[in-house]
């Protein structure tokens, strides 16, 4: 493509990333980008713009929509159904009290601990775990506050640094439970299993690690210092402890403990019947998706025996399944007409011949690539859009390149989620100070060095693995 193609490319990037950052709908800014992206491309030559296997209308003006509904009908089949699947069985676990018990069981034996920061940091790190099956960072968060704030505060830590830990748990998400890391698994053409088994694994457990150790030393330090400096006097408001309290005990169903080990079932069979594991009984996500519903739905029979009640709250699922896509497999569709548009403008080519000329190699391309969703990811609150736009051409990078698809997937993704809990505006971050009566700016402040520390981390074991 001519020079000038690629610079009013890349003038279109600019423009959508300045509209999503002035919190414009992400998904019409990308379907609007993405058109003019492929617009551009066939005004200066380009003579197809669908994807492979779709089939030209006959009129260029019916093929931009074509090629949306093609990149679409790809997504909904593959990698969009599962995540369909994952967040009806997600909203079904928190409709019959599945999630709250999990939340309840993981808790409880961190009361008996004497040393009031070594819980704080196995609060990170358990908080971390639940987000396998507990998804949303703002969800997890308000489960989570209502165990361990009173707990916490009244040992003599700060509400801004229990907050802090609550906005940070999820700061990397695991196949099969995570859309981005479903999205990266699909991109590089590999089952979601061998996706965690082979990468995310070597990549999100060093992660965890070190920001458990940071938030450990920092917040310690942290809390002294700004105690010292009269910075913070109010912990966390027991007035609103107590209002939120009896909000989610009005929510919550008393359920028996079996109830826990629900939200568990999909993983325990995607751990267990995988290529590595058993060899020849192999369960896709979805399957195992279905049959923790199914297994949840007979449980909950049993226990409660009322059909009404246990049919009406098994209908959930499907409004979980509308739900992730009108927030999530929508958002996938118009990335995948975006990174199209990259694509066909030279974007990409370009892309990789810089690299090429100022010897970046794919190291240094993906550091690159991951600083841009990271940056975005910090003014946004919010690295899906960043990441579902981008992470498309990382196939292309890796095959130019000489490199992994998967390890780079991976490498956006540390970009698109470490640096979240660093952001004012995001939401999780907005909630958890709310809890904390204290300003987003000052739970931002308390991420940043363990997000840092986090995303350093994250994108050295990535670039070990390219």
């Amino acid at each position: 493509m001519p020079v000038m193609c690629i610079a009013l490319a890349l003038a279109i990037v600019v423009v959508a990333a300045i509209a999503i950052v002035k919190k414009l709908d992400v998904r019409i800014v990308l379907l609007v980008a993405g058109m003019a992206l492929n617009i551009l491309a066939l005004a200066f030559g380009a003579d197809n713009i669908l994807p492979k296997g779709a089939q030209s209308t006959g009129l260029v003006f019916f093929d931009l929509f074509e090629a949306f509904d093609a990149l679409s009908l790809k997504q909904i089949t593959g990698t969009g159904f599962i995540m369909l699947l994952a967040g009806g069985f997600a909203t079904y676990m928190g409709e019959v009290g599945a999630s709250d018990k999990l939340v309840d069981l993981c808790m409880k034996p961190l009361s008996h601990i004497k040393h009031p920061y070594l819980i704080l940091v196995l609060v990170f790190v358990v908080g971390h775990l639940l987000s396998l099956v507990i998804t949303t960072a703002a969800g997890l968060a308000m489960l989570l506050a209502i165990t361990v704030f009173p707990l916490l505060t009244r040992m003599g830590i700060s509400g801004v640094s229990v907050a802090a830990i609550l906005a940070s748990a999820v700061m990397f998400s695991w196949c099969p439970s995570s859309a981005l890391a479903l999205l990266g698994a699909d991109v590089a053409k590999i089952d979601p299993m061998e996706y965690l088994l082979s990468y995310q694994i070597y990549v999100g457990v060093p992660i965890v690690l070190a920001m458990a150790v940071t938030h450990y030393f920092w917040q310690k330090y942290m809390d002294a210092k700004d105690h010292q400096n009269g910075r913070i006097m109010s912990f966390f408001s027991s007035d609103s402890l107590q209002k939120t309290e009896q909000k989610v005990v009005a929510s919550k169903r008393n359920v028996p403990m079996v109830y826990a080990l629900l939200p568990l079932v999909p993983i325990v069979l995607l751990l267990i019947f995988n290529k590595t594991v058993s060899g020849s009984i192999v369960l896709s996500v979805a399957c195992a998706m279905v049959i923790g519903w199914c297994t949840a739905l007979l449980v909950d029979a049993v226990c409660r025996r009322d059909l009404k009640a246990v049919f009406h709250d098994a209908s959930s699922f499907f409004n979980g399944m509308g739900t992730m896509l009108t927030k999530v497999v929508s958002l996938i569709f118009v990335a995948a007409l975006f990174a199209a548009g990259l694509q066909n403008a030279g974007v990409v080519s370009a892309l990789i011949s810089a690299s090429k000329s100022f010897g970046l190699g794919l190291e240094g391309t993906g550091i690159v690539v991951s600083g841009a969703i990271s940056i975005i990811t910090l003014l946004t609150g919010s690295g899906v859009a960043a990441f579902t736009s981008l992470v498309p051409i990382a196939p292309d990078l890796a095959h130019a390149l000489g490199g992994n698809t998967a390890a780079l997937a991976v490498m956006m993704q540390v970009g698109a989620e470490t640096v979240r809990a660093m952001s004012p505006v995001a939401g999780v971050v907005i909630i958890v100070a709310g809890f904390a009566k204290v300003s987003p700016l000052e739970v931002g402040r308390r991420c940043i060095v363990p997000s840092v520390v986090g995303y350093v981390v994250g994108i050295s074991c990535a670039a070990i693995l390219l």
